[in-house]
């Protein structure tokens, strides 16, 4: 891993995890929140980091739905 780079841990509705990527920084600090497409090929997933379960190195993101629903 380079300062330009970082362990995301992405966790599903269970709380387990889906998957992990390497992802570039953004000002040596991971992304607050991206878009990646869900696992099953199925629509794109909102994801969002959490800084409480986070550490040094290795961030962690949780989902809040499919991009671009509208949950209201």
């Amino acid at each position: 891993m380079t300062d330009d780079t970082y362990t995301a841990s992405f966790l599903g509705d269970d709380g387990q995890e889906a998957r992990t990527e390497q992802l570039e920084s953004i000002g040596g600090q991971p992304q607050k929140s991206l878009v990646r497409p869900a696992a099953d090929g199925g629509d794109d997933v909102n994801w969002e980091l959490d800084p409480d379960a986070s550490t040094e190195g290795n961030a962690v993101y949780r989902s809040l739905g499919v991009a671009q629903h509208d949950y209201s």
